[in-house]
């Protein structure tokens, strides 16, 4: 797939280890003399994850059980509390981050006739990566991180989230007036995501705006229309063609980051574990959603609707009885998958956040039901992607669907945010985000809550400690901008 086995053999020669700060920042084996398109692809694939450990972890047994669409059997014991929330933070910083700003570093000096565009490209991703990061960890090193063995800057300081946003929001403008220029990549196939079509980039960058923009919507609802305006009128995406996702390999060599992260997770667990939520699956059910066969299977790999049972989040008994993630797409029970796609960000979601700019604000043309069905449609449609013996959804099945399930006016948020939470099952960052940013869907917290965070569900992921030793200043300043450094503490824009 795309070069991968050839340039992981190259680029493993630069890739850190190391989680301090320290370490990161004065690590003389960067990536400088390597070509921009070998960086771009070490980048986009460490952006999913180096190991099925990191994702195991951040997005399976903390993201995707906090807002319940998992429920993890095995690892009730990380279920509320801090866990190994620190894999996610100590992963990116040394992987994507360093060798993201290297990157950036040698295009901003380059004088290749295609710099600009793929500098462009990169700021895209840059915005993908610490957009990611920052949603998870509220202040973070953002100005000065990876400039380590660039500038000598071995403590980077924490910028606020604030900050962070507002940059990342103009970063995107500036690069999608480069990638509108009708200028060329140098990046080819080499590119994961799309294949350094410009095109596509600038439609994700306008994507990525219009998500920045939709968080912002209760801490500063003047600038939250604002970029939604500017990113709608701009050009997001207008198909399942246009969605960011990296197409893995089935490798027999899983150790690196060229197999699925998260469906090595799931291939990795035993037939009773990691059972999808009687929450998410009583939603579908409830409405006949046709997703069922499609995210869920029997433990022997039967995608029959009514074979399908969520298993309660407060049940950690482990037995065989509920539903997993289909092991047919996703793996598990013993059948390993590892070259499905990953999602950052779907055509789908596009259309949910359009829909609830339109009822917000009237911003585009205000039509919110019809954007409302054009997401459920594209969420339906999208799975086939998936491959590996998916039974794609019908268009008649669909429309029954939406005629059983009618877009309700007075609900209008409501339905459009408990799409979104089913929509972007397997990528838990975003689910977590959307669900902190609009409050859908409606969730009760876990029994256990009650003992650990007040009855709360938790709004974000402590700093890891090695940063707390590594970094200690800066870490300190951070909590006490943020007001602390608990699972309850709230980021900038997760207001109540």
């Amino acid at each position: 797939m795309k070069k991968i086995l050839i340039l992981l053999a190259v680029v493993a020669i630069f890739g850190s280890c190391d989680n301090g700060f320290e370490e990161l920042n004065v690590n003389p084996t960067t990536a400088t003399d390597l070509d921009p398109s070998t960086k771009l692809t070490y980048i986009q694939l460490y952006t999913g994850g180096s190991s099925y450990v990191a994702t195991l972890f951040y997005d399976v047994i903390h993201l995707m059980q906090d807002v319940q669409q998992l429920n993890a059997t095995s690892y009730v014991s990380f279920l509320y509390q801090e866990g190994s929330t620190n894999h996610f933070f100590e992963e990116q910083y040394p992987n994507t981050v360093k060798n993201l700003i290297d990157l950036e570093t040698a295009l901003e000096s380059s004088e290749e006739p295609t710099a600009a565009v793929d500098l462009a490209i990169a700021r895209v991703q840059k915005v993908l990566i610490f957009s990611r990061i920052t949603d998870l960890y509220g202040d973070i090193p953002y100005s000065e991180a990876g400039l380590g063995y660039l500038e000598g800057v071995r403590f980077p300081t924490y910028d606020s989230q604030s900050a962070i946003y507002f940059d990342m929001l103009a970063t995107l403008e500036s690069s999608v007036t480069i990638l509108n220029t009708g200028g060329e990549s140098s990046y080819g196939s080499a590119d994961l995501l799309y294949g350094g079509d410009t095109t596509k980039w600038a439609k994700f960058a306008n994507s990525l705006m219009l998500r920045l923009a939709m968080r912002m919507v209760k801490v500063d609802n003047s600038s939250a229309q604002e970029w939604a305006a500017k990113a709608i009128s701009g050009g997001v995406m207008t198909s399942n063609d246009d969605i960011a996702y990296v197409q893995y390999e089935d490798n027999a060599d899983d150790s690196g980051p060229n197999v699925n992260p998260l469906t090595k997770s799931f291939s990795s667990r035993a037939d009773e574990q990691l059972k999808i939520s009687a929450t998410l699956m009583d939603y579908m059910k409830d409405r006949n959603d046709p997703r069922v066969s499609v995210l869920s299977s029997t433990i022997d790999g039967d995608t029959s609707f009514d074979l399908q049972f969520g298993q309660d989040i407060n049940d950690d008994s482990r037995g065989t009885a509920n539903s997993k993630p289909n092991i047919n797409i996703f793996g598990g029970s013993g059948i390993v998958i590892y070259d499905a796609p990953l999602f950052y960000q779907t055509y789908a979601e596009v259309e949910f956040m359009v829909a609830e700019a339109a009822e917000r604000w009237g911003t585009g043309d205000g039509n919110v039901e019809a954007h409302y069905n054009a997401g459920v449609t594209a969420a339906m449609d999208y799975l086939s992607i998936y491959g590996n013996g998916v039974v794609p959804i019908t268009s008649d099945q669909i429309n029954t669907y939406l005629a059983a399930n009618p877009f309700d006016s007075s609900q209008a948020l409501k339905m459009i945010n408990e799409q979104y939470w089913v929509a972007t099952f397997g990528n838990g960052i975003e689910t977590y985000s959307n669900w902190k940013r609009s409050g859908y869907p409606e969730l009760v917290a876990a029994d256990v809550a009650d003992l650990l965070t007040g009855g709360q569900i938790p709004r974000r992921f402590p700093y890891p400690s090695s940063e707390e030793l590594n970094n200690p200043d800066a870490v300190a300043a951070a909590i006490a901008a943020q007001g602390g450094d608990g699972l309850l503490d709230r980021i900038w824009w997760d207001v109540e």
